[in-house]
């Protein structure tokens, strides 16, 4: 019997490598989202930063156009702060589709590695259902040598 070699070989190794590439992406993706995570939150912390030193100046005193520049300079952290919000919740998207892709590859790969193991399963049946037809012919053989 000819040796085994299961015909989508190279199919499932092709499948494998878009899976470790999935896994790549989701890993890079991941990272994406965590330096985001880390950047929104210093975007929070220099708008209670802001709140404070505005407070601060207040409780001070001062002339209406150092509070109204420490008003806009909030406005604006508090925007790029948002900024940074919206991006993160961007980066989880994107995180979550890579997810959705890891998750869609490794099923590709199970079912060709089911495949594989079904087919080797048969080959090892019609392997031994051989050999018995060989081993009854040279007892056969034998037999008839006896007679």
């Amino acid at each position: 019997m000819k040796k085994f070699q299961f015909r989508a070989a190279k199919i499932l190794d092709w499948r494998r490598r878009q899976h470790e590439l999935a896994l790549a992406e989701l890993s890079h993706q991941q990272q994406l989202r965590e330096s985001a995570a880390a950047a929104a939150a210093d975007a929070d912390r220099a708008v209670d930063h802001a709140q404070l030193d505005y407070r601060a100046r207040l409780v001070e005193g001062g002339d209406s156009d150092t509070f109204e520049r420490h008003r806009n300079w909030i406005v604006g952290q508090r925007v790029g702060a948002e900024s940074c919000r919206r991006r993160l919740a961007e980066r989880q998207i994107e995180v979550e589709r890579a997810a959705a892709d890891v998750r869609r590859t490794h099923r590709q790969v199970l079912v060709l590695e089911n495949l594989r193991d079904r087919s080797w399963a048969d080959y090892q049946v019609e392997a031994r259902r051989l050999e018995a037809i060989d081993m009854d012919q040279l007892a056969v053989t034998q037999f008839a040598r006896r007679m």
